[in-house]
Parts: structure tokens; sequence; C-alpha cells
């Protein structure tokens, strides 16, 4: 097992060797958005939310009203039946020769875990490290030109997943017609925030600069302690921090608050015998163990989250491999949290 993912991490160099060039692409927190909804020709746009709603929340109601009204931002046409990567390529390459000028995707997806959807149906989440596997292997359905061409626009609306470089280069990959050309790939670097404001009959979409704070999961300070560590963290942030930890939704004013969420990290390594595995009885030697595993730590870096801001649980498993064969493993599964605090901008 771990020998497969030694070779997976290998391959992420030849990867490497593209974000010098990608960074200078990723637009910056004051990119002017204006152009990502012009059309060089009269063809149509369409939007595509790939997800619903939980309980408490309207992040896609409101988006589905805001790409349907917004007089700058509209499309012609609203899906909302994908689910993944793959049924997105598919319903374009289902289209039958209607080029699209622009195409507005809205998902959740942050640029530590990625994308909060599977690669294909039933498959893998879209994490940064899963992308650039897929990207590797090949496992989707190529991009046709049906209903995209090197003109059309294609928005990616997910908060901050613009600042992460293997997110970013999976996605060109993925969306490059069989020719070689691309469209005009945009992935947002802010975090994305769609609200009804009291002034406008539109709900608004609206761009957040975010200020991360990481802990331990299960394992949150409190108020007092995380908020003076942000202070320190960000000192020229013009921001409350008491008040922003408190509030979990945006007001109808600019006041900054919180979004959390959690960040996981998991390695097997598979063994000859239950004699061979070593001792990991004590908090000492699970870390020792886990430190150990440099592809394990490779992921932790990938995560740009501190190793000790990760609650680890380390043990002793059976292992069943892909031929069904129960093996002696031992298994190490990370856990972080990051606290968002979101603080809305004037560009939009």
């Amino acid at each position: 097992m771990g020998v497969m993912k030694f070779v997976f991490w290998s391959g992420v160099i030849v990867g490497l060797l593209l974000v010098g060039l990608l960074l200078s692409t990723i637009p910056s927190e004051s990119t002017e958005q204006t152009s990502l909804f012009e059309s060089e020709n009269q063809r149509k746009s369409i939007t595509f939310l790939l997800g619903s709603d939980k309980p408490g929340y309207q992040y896609f109601k409101l988006a589905e009203e805001h790409f349907l009204y917004s007089p700058k931002e509209k499309s012609d046409e609203l899906v909302k039946t994908c689910r993944s990567l793959e049924d997105l390529i598919q319903h374009l390459n289902n289209a039958k020769d209607k080029k699209y000028s622009t195409i507005q995707v809205v998902l959740h997806g942050n640029p530590y875990s990625g994308l909060s959807i599977p690669i294909n149906q039933n498959g893998q989440r879209a994490t940064p490290k899963n992308l650039m596997k897929a990207m590797m292997n090949n496992p989707l359905t190529r991009l046709k030109s049906n209903a995209v061409d090197s003109t059309t626009r294609i928005n990616f609306w997910a908060c901050g997943i613009g600042k992460n470089p293997f997110i970013n280069i999976a996605l060109m990959q993925f969306f490059t017609l069989p020719d070689g050309s691309q469209p005009k790939i945009y992935t947002s670097p802010h975090f994305v925030i769609f609200k009804s404001l009291p002034e406008q009959a539109i709900t608004a979409r609206l761009n957040a600069s975010y200020w991360p704070y990481f802990y331990k999961r299960g394992y949150r300070p409190g108020d007092l302690e995380i908020a003076q560590a942000l202070s320190a963290q960000y000192p020229d942030a013009e921001v409350n921090w008491h008040e922003a930890i408190k509030k979990e939704k945006p007001s109808e004013e600019k006041d900054a608050f919180q979004n959390s969420f959690h960040i996981p990290v998991s390695w097997v390594v598979v063994y000859p015998s239950k004699e061979s595995r070593p001792e990991i009885k004590t908090n000492a030697q699970k870390l020792n163990w886990v430190k150990n595993q440099s592809e394990l730590m490779n992921q932790v870096e990938e995560s740009n989250i501190p190793l000790n801001k990760f609650n680890w649980t380390v043990n002793k498993i059976i292992h069943t491999n892909k031929n069904g064969e129960k093996v002696p493993a031992i298994k190490a599964i990370g856990m972080a949290t990051v606290l968002c605090v979101l603080g809305e901008t004037d560009e939009v």
C-alpha cells in the first residue's frame, strides 16, 4: 500500500513543474470580475449547481436566485442534477452543437480539502491529492467540443479554491479539449457568499477575504484565545475578532463572521505479519510512527496545516486489500479543524 502511494507522489513532482507558471494565473483578491460574465458572441450561458443545501443553510438556493435574475450575471439555463465532475462533463458532451459563452459552476469547497463533490459518480472526493491522481490516471470522460471552445469561460465558485495550485492544474487538464485548446477557466480565490441585501431586490454575489485559524478537531480553544491568536497572526486586518468568531452566518451589515470545517488525512501501511508491526500503545509512539511516514507527511504538507494541529488516531488493524485479502496493517487518521473568519470585500 505504501509503495503505491509513493509512486503517486513521485508523479506529483511532474505536476509541481507547472506550479510556478500556474501561480501567475491565479487571480488576486482585487481582480476585476466583470469580464467573467461578458460574452464575446451571441451564445447562451449556463449555470450548474453541484450540490444541495443542508437544513438551515441557503447557499445553493441563493445562488440559484442570483444566476437566474441578476441583471449582469444571470444565465440563460440552469442545471441542478449534476453531482460530480464526471456529471458536469457528460452534460456538456451531450449538448447538441450548442456552444456556451459562459459556464458558471457553483459548489462547496475550500483550498485545503478541495471540492466537496466526487470526481465521478460514487467515486472519491475531489481533494487536491485525488484530483492530481485522477489527472494522471485519466478516469474521466474526455471533454468534447460540443458545448465548449477556447472562447468559453468556465467559472468555478467555491470558497478559496483558486489559491490551491493543484486544484487549478487538475481542472485545466480535465477541461482541455481534444485539439489541445482550453476554455478560459477561473477558480475563485475568495470565499463566496450569496446574500439577500435589504437595498436590492436581487440576491447578490459577494466575495470575502478570509483569515484561517487551525486547531485539533475536538479540542477547540476558548473564544478569547482564538481571538488573541488571530489578532497576533493578522495584525493589519481591521476585524473585530471577538465579535466575528461568535457569528456563524453573514448579517445584513458587512460584519465579519466565522465558518468552520474539518480537514482529514489518512494513511495505511501493510505489514508482512502481525508481529512485525511496531508498538503504538502510547501517544509518543503513535506520533513517532506518524512522523516516520514520509508519504503521510507529504499529505500534511499539502494541506498547509501544521502537524501539531491534527488530532491523530493510530491503530493496528486488519486491512482488506484490492484482491480481497485480509492483511495486518497500521492505520493513521489525522483530523484538523479550520475556523475561517470571513470579511466581505467591496469587490463583487
